[in-house]
């Protein structure tokens, strides 16, 4: 703005310093009699026309005003797309359930992180219900309570017809008898992207909400070492069982798992549906996120595979975490994760799903 005041008064200025004269009736060129030294001014029939040595100075500064401003747009752009938005939206969320500490099956910081998911949720417009059941697990009967929610909360019965996809990921974390495991990675990052999701899809793009249901599994995490065909997956298992046969199935799930560590690396596992896994990695590529995502070496157990048992093809976005030191131990907090690498993992969602949700 600054230069294009400065333009103009260099105009405004040029003009004044040459008093205006009679014109030749013809529009011919006269000689300005204030233009000493031979010098040359212009005039014709239409009005003055100012020497070709101002006029040169007046379009260098307007050049310099268009490029000044050209360059603080662009640049504006450039920190518009570099800044990870949605990213630091779901880190923060991520921040707030750690806040509330550990979160086994049953205890009281998962119960108030179900209240504050089930908030967060309400406020998006979706609705939300919970799924509780009871297990027998080596910690003797436990109480388990998944939570759903689909869009929109006012209007319509959202619970009557049936969706055509699944979000999920898992809200507990893994037990420890003598160890604070807070686990930001494993799983409280999947569940803030979840939120981050939830909004953006209520707020831009409501269609796809309408489609979708969201699931919060519990007990996804074993209370001994490794997941069993008896402990872990407790959730998932009984969500999956819940579906009645004469029911229509969802067309597909996407479960989310450990999306936002700081050196992200994403690993589907071999199993994957053939159309996710083409779905999945086109999403990255198109999202510039191709080198990030890629296949594991086989199958992992989690919570997409009592879906994918019972008919609901689903695929697990999960991270990288064979040889990773953090996993499972006091050292997946907060720091082990970042806005950027939850930023990549949501539009790599949020891609996958404008896709599934257009296919007929």
């Amino acid at each position: 703005m600054r230069a294009i005041l400065v333009g103009f008064s260099l105009a405004k200025s040029a003009n004044s310093r040459i008093p205006a004269v009679p014109q030749d009736r013809g529009g011919r060129r006269v000689r300005h009699p204030a233009a000493g030294g031979g010098k040359m001014v212009l005039f014709t029939g239409a009005g003055s026309v100012q020497a070709p040595g101002m006029r040169a100075r007046i379009l260098l500064v307007g050049t310099l005003a268009a490029a000044l401003l050209g360059g603080g747009a662009w640049w504006w752009w450039w920190q518009a797309r570099r800044t990870p938005r949605l990213g630091l939206a779901a880190y923060e969320q991520t921040r707030a359930i750690l806040a509330l500490g550990p979160r086994p099956p049953g205890s009281e910081g998962l119960q108030a992180v179900r209240g504050r998911v089930r908030t967060q949720l309400a406020a998006a417009g979706w609705e939300t219900r919970t799924q509780a059941f009871e297990r027998s697990t080596a910690m003797g009967m436990v109480k388990f309570e998944n939570v759903r929610a689909r869009f929109p909360a006012t209007g319509g019965a959202p619970w009557q017809g049936p969706v055509t996809g699944l979000l999920c990921a898992h809200l507990d974390s893994k037990w420890f008898k003598h160890e604070k495991f807070l686990g930001a990675d494993d799983a409280a990052s999947a569940c803030g992207a979840i939120l981050e999701i939830a909004r953006v899809l209520a707020a831009e793009r409501p269609g796809q909400a309408r489609q979708l249901e969201l699931v919060l599994f519990d007990g996804e995490e074993a209370f001994g070492q490794n997941i069993t065909p008896f402990d872990g997956l407790f959730g998932s298992r009984h969500y999956a069982t819940e579906w009645p046969p004469e029911a229509p199935k969802p067309r597909f799930g996407v479960l989310l798992d450990m999306v936002g560590h700081r050196n992200l690396s994403i690993r589907l596992p071999s199993d994957t549906p053939e159309h996710l896994r083409e779905a999945v990695l086109a999403a990255a590529h198109k999202e510039g996120a191709g080198k990030i995502f890629g296949m594991a070496a086989g199958a992992i157990t989690d919570d997409h595979m009592p879906l994918n048992r019972v008919g609901i093809p689903t695929v697990d976005i999960i991270g990288d975490f064979s040889n990773r030191s953090w996993w499972h131990t006091s050292a997946d907090g907060l720091n082990n994760v970042s806005p950027g690498s939850l930023d990549i993992s949501i539009r790599v969602t949020l891609r996958l799903l404008d896709g599934l949700l257009q296919e007929k």
